[in-house]
């Protein structure tokens, strides 16, 4: 009589669920075309209920014809703090292609502007939207701290300007540069309710960051909102899964193979569980993982270490 050997099956579910990790990655979110950006112009209107206007004329130099789409990226997670976006409207000047996509991946929202459409040479794109609990309560101040570019922005940006607009006097600041060096942006003009600043020669990879502080009791923000982190796990579910090594020893070639089956299913259905329960209502940014994942991976190892058959050699 012929052995049959059983399936991999927590070794076909482990490597899936590390497929499904990389997936973002395999995907990717996109990357903007190829060329430059000559002209940067943002101006920031915190309005005194904390929410914040944005409105963004990007100037894009195409370096060659290209369908791909132009991508602007804005933050949409930091750590654990979540940021909302609404109101998203994108116009043209120069009558480029405007079809909008919005995309999560990771922490960030990646705006696709035009996919599809072949566009080249020099275009203006407007994008406006509204930030919602993006300032920070604090004892004294209301803070907006926000990164208009990341240090992953792949083209270099000749000139930028930034305003920002409040219902009151405050205290700003602005930043460009990488995060391991950063210069002070130049204050271009300075009032009791605005301020603009100016950086030029901005080079692929390196960001701008602005700060407003307002006085406590200027502004009525609302509280800031957070997800659960991604990595939610406590000494508890370690100890559960460290657990399955001595469970492993004592049952083994002990239990039938309908228990092994049910212990499989059960842990996959717990790992599967806890991965998609924040991802799916919540996009990638939201992903998050805990004890419920290494209590089914250890149902897994159970699984599939016991109950198997000696391996019979021929004499």
């Amino acid at each position: 009589m012929r052995n049959r050997r059983s399936a991999p099956v927590g070794g076909m579910t482990l490597c899936a669920l590390f497929l499904l990790a990389l997936l973002p990655f395999l995907l990717g979110g996109g990357h903007s075309a190829e060329g430059s950006i000559p002209a940067y112009d943002v101006v920031l209107a915190v309005r005194p209920d904390g929410t914040v206007h944005v409105r963004e004329t990007l100037t894009f130099d195409y370096a060659s014809p290209q369908a791909d789409g132009l991508v602007r990226v804005v933050r949409g997670r930091d750590g654990d703090r979540v940021y909302r976006m609404s109101g998203l409207t994108v116009t043209s000047t120069t009558d480029a292609p405007v079809g909008v996509e919005v995309r999560e991946f990771l922490h960030d929202r990646h705006i696709v502007i035009g996919e599809g459409r072949t566009v080249h040479g020099r275009h203006t794109y407007v994008l406006e939207y509204d930030l919602l609990d993006a300032l920070t309560p604090g004892a004294r101040y209301d803070e907006f701290v926000w990164e208009l570019l990341e240090p992953g922005w792949p083209v270099p940006v000749t000139e930028t300007t930034v305003r920002i607009e409040g219902p009151a006097a405050f205290a700003s600041g602005c930043l460009a540069g990488t995060s391991r060096e950063a210069t002070p942006c130049a204050r271009w003009w300075s009032g009791p309710s605005a301020v603009d600043f100016r950086q030029g020669d901005l080079r692929p990879h390196e960001g701008l960051k602005v700060r407003a502080a307002f006085p406590k009791g200027a502004l009525a923000p609302s509280e800031p909102g957070y997800a659960p982190p991604h990595l939610a796990f406590t000494p508890w579910g370690w100890m559960a899964l460290l657990l399955v090594l001595p469970l492993v020893l004592v049952a083994r070639y002990r239990t039938p193979v309908w228990l092994r089956r049910v212990l499989i299913a059960l842990g996959a259905s717990a790992v599967l569980c806890d991965l998609l329960l924040e991802t799916v209502p919540g996009g990638l940014g939201r992903f998050s993982v805990g004890d419920q994942l290494l209590s089914g991976l250890g149902l897994l190892v159970v699984g599939v270490l016991v109950a198997r058959p000696p391996v019979l050699r021929r004499g």
